[in-house]
């Protein structure tokens, strides 16, 4: 295959790239882009085959490449290799620069952030070795380790004990890290063969830039970055996000839109050249101890989404969904935190009949006390045509009977910072998949017509809760915990009055 870059940069690929790719060294130190600002980074080499810089985080969280075009200097140990004159940046790279994040586990007010404070160890790091050309991942040829020279020897560890069709089985693992990076044509990091049977491969860090695909069965038990124009999980049947037993806290970043290369208007959960896939499954286990933070926005999971163990956070602003053949599902003992702004769920009516947006079978906390709410959250749960409601719902990965079920070993729990404004507001969610999910129509939420909306069957600790657009009827709760709430409020397109909405279990 021919290489994608050598005929935009001629003078650079022909000239100055073999003399600085002598005369880079390695190691701790900074960039200095063109613009002027700088970036403290460990360099670790030119890429061969495209203008790129590859670096690492000082901290060993994440990883990415940089263009030469941008990039005016590197300095190591006082020793300066200059590339590219200064010069501002133009408006493409500026929108870049904007959409994708200085590192993956870059902490804003925004985020509640503990990933931040994780310690990482330096691990090994493969690069795909042919930004803008697909190949097979599974081969060594298809990778450069993290001096840039070619792998001797295929990455991958298998496991002897691995058995095909068993959900969630690990294959094999690269005990590190990896990087696609960014290409000007569109390319895919391959696992070839039906997903159905394919083993995942355990990883730690994984950086997906610019036009790449990662198309590998996965599990990422560091920080996962999806910079802008990115894709993956499109060839897998299930993904793993968090780091399980190791317990430690990660993070989730997507940054901007996919890689816009397919054209099959609206899918199911997602739309086409707005949210990666990620998978068809996703799992979330960081341990009992260990969290997941969700930064950005994507609405890819094809099937379900399942909170397996420890905590999930959602960042403001913020939204993972899943389609619409079954709940978002949460485990007991997990915890799942929703932040200012943030959302989850899938975006249209569930199908298949008598399935909720929500089985919530651990905690839901909207809000945590060290960053509560401090505006409205609307919290919807998707429409279901009235056939399709059972007054009598139970608790289970594929929930059936009302919207949102939180199941008997559930909780929810608000922390607001003024429970008079910044409020829970819990309505059904317009069943138009054109409308925004969580647009208000018509001059309110669609009403649910009858039966029930939303079973409360855990325990509900609520300060600062509205309902809205629920018929008679419609909320399943114990009358004891209800008398608990604290500043209830409710909105006006109800179809009764506050007591008639409720019923008892």
């Amino acid at each position: 295959m021919k290489s994608h870059f050598l005929p935009r940069f001629p003078i650079l690929a022909l000239q100055l790239f073999p003399f600085l790719l002598a005369s880079l060294a390695s190691g701790a130190g900074s960039i200095t882009f063109v613009d002027g600002t700088k970036l403290e980074a460990e360099i670790l080499f030119q890429h061969p085959n495209a203008p790129l810089l590859v670096v690492r985080s000082a901290k060993n969280s994440s990883v990415q490449s940089f263009p030469i075009s941008e990039v005016a200097q590197a300095t190591i140990a006082g020793k300066v290799t200059n590339f590219s004159a200064p010069r501002a940046l133009t408006a493409d790279e500026k929108t870049a620069r904007e959409l994708n994040s200085p590192w993956a586990d870059t902490v804003t007010p925004k985020q509640l952030g503990r990933y931040g404070a994780e310690k990482w160890e330096k691990k090994p790091l493969i690069v795909w070795a042919k930004p803008g050309e697909s190949g097979d991942a599974m081969q060594a040829a298809a990778w450069l380790d993290e001096t840039g020279k070619p792998l001797g020897a295929a990455p991958w560890k298998l496991d002897p004990a691995f058995k095909k069709n068993t959900a969630m089985a690990i294959e094999g693992e690269f005990n590190g890290d990896i990087l696609l990076p960014a290409a000007e044509q569109p390319y895919d990091a391959l696992q070839a063969g039906n997903r159905d049977k394919l083993g995942a491969f355990r990883v730690r860090h994984l950086t997906i830039e610019k036009n790449a695909n990662y198309k590998i069965r996965y599990t990422v038990a560091g920080n996962l970055w999806l910079k802008d124009k990115g894709d993956m999980g499109a060839n897998t049947q299930t993904g793993g996000l968090g780091s399980g037993s190791d317990n430690k806290h990660t993070v989730i970043r997507f940054c901007g839109e996919r890689r816009p290369n397919k054209a099959s208007g609206v899918r199911r959960g997602s739309t086409d050249g707005e949210w990666a896939e990620l998978s068809h499954w996703i799992y979330f286990d960081s341990g009992d101890r260990g969290s997941v933070e969700i930064i950005g926005e994507s609405g890819g999971a094809g099937d379900r989404l399942t909170l397996d163990k420890g905590t999930l956070v959602v960042s403001e602003d913020s939204y993972i969904g899943n389609g619409p053949r079954a709940s978002f599902y949460t485990k007991p003992d997990t915890t799942t935190i929703l932040l200012d702004g943030a959302r989850i769920g899938c975006t249209h009516k569930v199908l298949q009949g008598k399935k909720a947006t929500y089985g919530i079978a651990g905690t839901l906390q909207f809000g945590a006390p060290e960053h509560p709410l401090k505006r409205d959250l609307r919290f919807g749960a998707a429409f279901l045509e009235v056939e399709d409601l059972n007054p009598n719902p139970t608790i289970g990965q594929r929930s059936n009977g009302a919207s949102f079920v939180l199941g008997p070993t559930g909780k929810m729990v608000t922390h607001s910072a003024d429970p008079t404004k910044a409020r829970v507001i819990f309505c059904p969610r317009p069943a138009d998949a054109s409308v925004s999910q969580y647009a208000l129509t018509d001059g309110g939420p669609r009403i649910m017509p009858t039966g029930v909306s939303a079973a409360f069957l855990g325990k509900t600790e609520f300060n600062g809760v509205m309902f809205e657009g629920f018929y008679k009827s419609g909320i399943l709760v114990n009358e004891t915990q209800r008398k608990a709430w604290k500043n209830v409020s409710f909105g006006p397109s109800n179809q009764g009055k506050p007591d008639e909405l409720f019923k008892a279990p």
